[in-house]
């Protein structure tokens, strides 16, 4: 009996036992972690536990920081199969105001193994979870290669360091010094501002960015792996940047200052000439007295042409008091003889290409004359091209603006200008002014959603005459559709093959795809209209390398090149 007794005792002791460490077995300790978090370039707040040496983290965290990345992902509850379900590439659609719980740092927590279910894109997956105070967390690597980011840990800076996928042909730029965030909005400014990214090709087969902030222009050299093999600094010549141009066998840079006091003798501009090196040569300069200028490059976006020895800037100025008591802005072209550095062209009050206001600028030479685009608002209220030689133009409205002289909204946005064999084409995209019952300087009244159609205006090279100009709607966006186009770029591959490019957005201005379409010399696309899913477009323009498509962005400390095979 003894015996049967002692046998039901150890029985019951094993049975205890077992079941204690199967409870066991089910829970861990947790601790808040204590190294930073960095999601897509951005220290953020997230509360992340240790768990066996095992970072973990919060879905909703993770998916609201990836949000708008190549690597984003929705997070819904699935009825039918009692789980969590993630759909990749879609944007996180939280229905409640994002709260991350907060956790002490000094306390010990449990944490119970999870039995949740979680779907990925339709798929059941196995990955394992843990429940904290009703808040389940995840493996951060565990979901890394379920969700595609890249996970890894900066012991330098005691960070855990959180990268989203980069699409197809996009490549991180090693040793970049990335600037200021410059991706392209779905907001459409009434006015230009100067370009401070480009990208140039070299003849060696590198190729360089060319950034300008408020103190200095970078230059950065690339080989053909997107790795900085060299770079090089230059001051702002004078304290405002107006414009950067890569000739044929010279680079040029225009910098101005403002001349609020009207002194005749004052450099406003002063147009610099560099070797491909980019070491200084000689430059010009422009007197406030002589060009009417109290300030340069105002609300505008210069730009640069040559042909031969002559260099164009087509450029805004704001000029000295008028008659009115007031300063008006107005287009200035600067004619340019690069082989003395001197200006050959009457740059007074009312140049023959007169445009006032004049919010964009453009130049091309066909020839040996020039042919200029400006986005006016008032004289004329237009898009208008100019063709000529300084001394005397053609011109011809491209696209007529409704509204009041002067109005400083227009509802329209220029994005680029082009030569083809027989055709001048500009980009531009225009709301439906339609539905607008009047413009004044900062709405236009009656227009509930400010979205626009991607256009193109083109008009025969030999024939200057608004009968002849044919504007052709690349993608409307003014109805039926719930998305947002940005403004058009157009980007020359021959004389008759053109790609006209823009960003979509969704209506909570989330970037969507990158689209494209090719148009031949006429404008007319060619071709169904592509779109390339995780791309972003940037203010710097593409260039054509390699027979690829080519730009880069700076957003969130990266640099990111973005290439299309043509």
């Amino acid at each position: 009996m003894r015996k049967i007794s002692t046998l039901l005792l150890v029985l019951c002791l094993f049975l205890f036992i077992e079941a204690s460490v199967s409870y066991a077995e089910g829970k861990e300790t947790a601790t808040v972690s204590t190294s930073k978090v960095v999601i897509d370039g951005e220290v953020v707040h997230s509360s992340g536990f240790n768990i066996q040496n095992y970072s973990y983290f919060r879905l909703r965290d993770l998916a609201s920081h990836l949000s708008g990345s190549n690597s984003q992902f929705d997070i819904t509850w699935n009825n039918d199969q009692n789980a969590i379900e993630l759909t990749t590439g879609k944007a996180y659609s939280a229905n409640e105001s994002f709260r991350t719980p907060y956790y002490s740092s000094g306390k010990v927590y449990e944490a119970k193994l999870s039995t949740a279910k979680i779907v990925i894109d339709g798929e059941l997956q196995s990955i394992q979870a843990y429940n904290i105070e009703d808040n389940t967390y995840f493996q951060l690597r565990d979901l890394a290669s379920a969700l595609k980011f890249d996970v890894s840990f900066d012991s330098a800076t005691n960070s855990i360091v959180v990268e989203p996928y980069l699409p197809e042909n996009a490549y991180q730029a090693a040793g970049a010094s990335a600037g200021t965030d410059h991706i392209v909005q779905s907001y459409f400014s009434r006015w230009g501002e100067p370009i401070r990214s480009h990208l140039i090709q070299n003849i060696d087969g590198t190729f360089s960015s060319v950034t300008v902030d408020e103190e200095q222009v970078r230059i950065e050299t690339y080989n053909k792996d997107y790795e900085v093999t060299s770079s090089k600094k230059l001051p702002l010549e004078l304290p405002l940047y107006g414009a950067f141009y890569s000739g044929e066998k010279y680079n040029y840079i225009a910098y101005g200052q403002d001349n609020k006091e009207e002194d005749d003798s004052k450099e406003v501009i002063r147009v610099v000439r560099y070797d491909k090196s980019f070491n200084r040569i000689d430059s010009v300069s422009v007197k406030g007295g002589e060009s009417y200028t109290i300030q340069p490059f105002r609300s505008a976006t210069p730009r640069m042409a040559e042909h031969g020895d002559e260099l164009v800037l087509h450029t805004s100025r704001l000029r000295y008091t008028a008659s009115d008591g007031k300063n008006h802005q107005s287009q200035l072209t600067l004619i340019i003889n690069t082989s003395n550095m001197s200006v050959t062209n009457y740059i007074g009050e009312f140049q023959k290409n007169h445009v006032s206001h004049s919010f964009d600028q453009f130049v091309k030479y066909d020839g040996k004359e020039h042919v200029l685009v400006d986005h006016g608002d008032a004289y004329p209220r237009s898009i208008v091209l100019h063709k000529g030689n300084g001394s005397q133009y053609k011109e011809v409205d491209l696209f007529r603006i409704p509204g009041s002289i002067g109005a400083n909204m227009t509802g329209v946005s220029l994005g680029g200008f082009e030569t083809s064999s027989t055709h001048y084409i500009t980009a531009y995209n225009k709301a439906d002014h339609s539905k607008v019952q009047s413009y004044t300087n900062f709405e236009m009244v009656g227009l509930d959603k400010d979205v626009r159609d991607i256009m193109l205006a083109v008009v025969p090279r030999t024939s200057l005459n608004s009968g002849e100009v044919n504007n052709i709607t690349i993608a409307k966006y003014t109805s039926g559709t719930d998305h947002i186009g940005s403004t058009p770029k157009l980007v020359k591959i021959d004389e008759n093959r053109f790609i006209v490019l823009w960003q979509e957005f969704d209506r909570e201005n989330t970037p969507l795809d990158v689209k494209y379409v090719e148009v031949n010399g006429k404008g007319n696309p060619v071709g169904e209209i592509n779109s390339i899913p995780g791309f972003v477009l940037s203010e710097c323009d593409p260039i054509i390398m390699d027979d690829k498509l080519v730009w880069f962005a700076d957003k969130k400390g990266k640099r990111i090149f973005y290439t299309i095979p043509l």
